[in-house]
């Protein structure tokens, strides 16, 4: 594996600016970041609805036996 200088230089420059940072700093931020949220839309609402009973049917159908 070969490192280049370059890159070397760049992650000794980020340890640098992390490592004066306080410790409460980087904590805010991790906890200041936005949720990620995900829309689906009526007909993929359908069909997962659809996937989850026909999960649950299949599951009951396979204890009973």
């Amino acid at each position: 594996m070969t490192i280049f200088s370059a890159a070397a230089s760049e992650a000794i420059h980020l340890y640098s600016r992390l490592s004066k940072l306080k410790p409460s700093i980087l904590l805010d931020r991790e906890q200041s970041e936005p949720q990620d949220v995900v829309h689906i839309s009526a007909e993929a609402k359908k069909r997962q609805i659809l996937e989850q009973a026909r999960t649950e049917v299949l599951a009951q159908i396979r204890n009973t036996r």
